[in-house]
């Protein structure tokens, strides 16, 4: 996923539950995580916004 997105695989793993969310963005699974590209891609492109981000904006807005 990283590779796919330009992103590194260490801020994927730090941001999973803060920016990206289980069975949302990813599912993880026995010794991996799978990560769902169509969210990931909307991630990027920023198509959505999280409910969670969207009240911090609102805070500091």
């Amino acid at each position: 996923m990283a590779k796919l997105i330009g992103y590194s695989g260490d801020f994927l793993l730090k941001n999973r539950d803060l920016l990206f969310f289980e069975g949302i963005h990813y599912f993880p699974k026995e010794k991996r995580i799978d990560w769902k590209v169509s969210k990931m891609i909307e991630w990027v492109e920023n198509q959505t916004m999280s409910d969670q981000a969207k009240q911090i904006l609102d805070m500091v807005s």
